[in-house]
């Protein structure tokens, strides 16, 4: 998802449960995995490049770290690993055909009724993300240049599947799934935490 996308998709998630600061903190975090830092050698922040098996073990790394966090009070490092965490999960639904294998399960299916987390999709050995192809897949990012980079890469590239932004036929479908897995996440973690934990992660420590 591109950065605006994220935001208002965790936003769209969770802000009701947290506190102003506390989504500024999450939301930082998440949008912040998309840094040109980040776009080489870490295809696991994103599901790219059919990292699954490690998209996944760094999603239980950072619960983990949220744990820890937690235990010895540090909100801030806890909410940094969540808004990470939350990047990554939504990722794996612009970032793959998890939403096209679920059309085809699905074909009346609308945007409202997609389910992220299908076990015979997420197993599914047809399921597969966009590979990066470099360096024509940077100059795809180029606006003015997609019209003659895009014939030039394979249909199976980011390029060509990424459910990035409203101009994907799909998006709507990636979109969707992305908040239902995002304040999944997100109430997993709340039936972990006792009260007083809960108010200092979301920042109610006073409500």
């Amino acid at each position: 998802m591109k950065k605006y996308y994220h935001r208002k998709i965790t936003t769209d998630a969770i802000q009701e449960y947290v506190g102003v600061d506390v989504m500024e903190t999450i939301i930082g975090a998440n949008i912040g995995q998309d840094a040109i830092r980040f776009q080489f050698g870490h295809d696991h922040f994103h599901y790219d490049n059919n990292s699954f098996v490690a998209g996944d073990r760094y999603c239980d790394e950072q619960r983990s770290i949220i744990r820890s966090a937690i235990a010895r009070s540090d909100a801030q490092t806890a909410r940094e690993a969540f808004g990470r965490l939350s990047h990554t999960v939504q990722d794996l639904y612009a970032h793959s055909n998890y939403v096209a294998l679920w059309r085809e399960m699905f074909p009346a299916g609308n945007p409202e009724q997609v389910e992220p987390e299908l076990r015979n999709i997420l197993a599914n050995g047809r399921l597969h993300s966009g590979k990066l192809y470099y360096p024509l897949e940077a100059l795809s990012f180029i606006e003015k240049l997609q019209p003659t980079v895009l014939p030039l890469l394979p249909r199976d590239s980011h390029a060509w599947m990424n459910l990035d932004d409203p101009s994907k036929p799909d998006f709507n479908y990636a979109y969707s799934a992305a908040v239902k897995r995002t304040r999944t996440e997100y109430a997993t973690l709340v039936s972990s935490l006792s009260q007083s934990d809960l108010k200092l992660f979301a920042g109610l420590e006073k409500g």
